[in-house]
């Protein structure tokens, strides 16, 4: 047997298909195609020597943005096997930091401590750090959606206040969508002797641009005082089209003042509302409507939420005397409860409507329609 020349190398084939003995088959640049055609040659061979394929970035930045949930209202915790995902893909290469920081911003502020509120604030007021390397990012006060929770349980507490009105300072500009669980009600304005509420004011009052709001727990009962009167101040903000609000007094005159006085609103969820039986819903906002010329009639969508045994009956009395182009729609959506029951009421529902609003569901809901009863319709 001759050796083979140095330009090809020696592997163990058998000669055919019929011969158990194995014998030396010389490899070399001219019998490729021979061997390839009589499927005698390993394609690991011929592999080794093709170029590395490369995957496009545009499909690799497809692939990062399907991890996320379809829903692009979602605001994911840190926890969520996306967000950790995304933080990975911030180490990789140039293309996936920048598109992956991006979707952090966009998708994933979600601030549930005071610890997270004060580096949030911190990394907004820093100068950037002069990395060449890396490509520039949008800054953080160009965030769009917000999940804010720094407190614990109660609300008597002025340096977190002052932080989230310095935060509220900084996105004014860019947020639109909020959610805010806060412990409003621990607070009484008689016991704030640390001007908690005027600094959560002056912060909440510059959210000029915000268009969905959500407040978990408690009802913002944030007030400030212009010239003449008092009112809340989520109801001076013009482009606000959805909001959810927990314990709302549904008998104060207050509450839909703030409601007629939204002028872009056309969605309102009252989760848990308070003193539903004492209420006449369309008879109170005609009242505004007729008491301030300035507040013009529209459409209106009106959610109550609540569990079954606790939502009262709605009053229908005059309703096709005050509304009778059907401009506002009542609807009544019920809160499933646990199977056994052992959950409190009130973190149920505060549970199942942070839920729905973090991944964007909240509104969607649809409740039952309130009719007009046959007693009070008109005869």
């Amino acid at each position: 047997m001759t050796a083979p020349p140095p330009s090809s190398f020696t592997c163990l084939t058998p000669i055919n298909s019929f011969s158990a003995a194995p014998s030396l088959t010389t490899i070399s640049p001219l019998n490729v195609p021979f061997l390839k055609h009589t499927g005698e040659f390993d394609m690991s061979l011929s592999l080794s020597h093709t170029p590395r394929q490369r995957l496009p970035p545009e499909l690799m930045l497809n692939v990062i943005e399907s991890l996320l949930p379809p829903n692009e209202s979602a605001i994911l915790p840190a926890s969520h096997s996306a967000t950790r995902a995304l933080v990975s893909f911030t180490l990789v290469s140039r293309s996936t930091y920048a598109f992956a920081v991006r979707l952090l911003r966009k998708r994933c502020m979600h601030v549930d401590s005071t610890r997270r509120l004060s580096l949030l604030l911190l990394s907004i007021l820093s100068p950037p750090l002069p990395l060449e390397s890396l490509p520039p990012t949008l800054s953080l006060r160009c965030i769009t959606s917000l999940y804010l929770s720094p407190f614990g349980r109660s609300l008597d507490d002025k340096p977190t206040a002052m932080w989230v009105r310095e935060v509220f300072c900084e996105v004014c500009d860019s947020l639109r969508r909020l959610v805010v669980d806060m412990p409003f009600g621990s607070l009484s304005g008689y016991d704030d002797h640390l001007d908690v509420r005027p600094t959560l004011t002056d912060g909440f009052q510059r959210l000029s641009r915000l268009e969905e709001l959500v407040c978990l727990r408690d009802y913002p009962a944030l007030t400030f005082m212009p010239q003449t009167f008092t009112v809340n101040c989520w109801s001076l903000w013009p482009n606000l089209r959805r909001v959810v609000l927990f314990r709302a007094p549904m008998s104060s005159p207050w509450l839909w003042y703030d409601v007629a006085n939204t002028a872009s609103l056309e969605l309102v969820v009252l989760a848990r509302p308070l003193d539903l039986g004492r209420a006449n819903i369309k008879d109170d906002y005609h009242h505004m409507l007729k008491s301030n010329d300035y507040l013009a009639p529209r459409k209106l969508r009106v959610v109550l939420a609540d569990v079954e045994n606790d939502l009262a009956e709605v009053q229908t009395a005059n309703w096709a005397e005050r509304d009778p182009e059907g401009l506002i729609t009542v609807e009544r959506y019920h809160i499933p409860t646990s199977f056994y029951g052992d959950e409190e009421t009130d973190e149920l529902c505060c549970g199942w409507v942070k839920t729905a609003a973090l991944n964007g569901s909240v509104w969607d809901w649809e409740g039952q329609p309130v009719v007009v009863q046959p007693e009070d319709s008109d005869e």
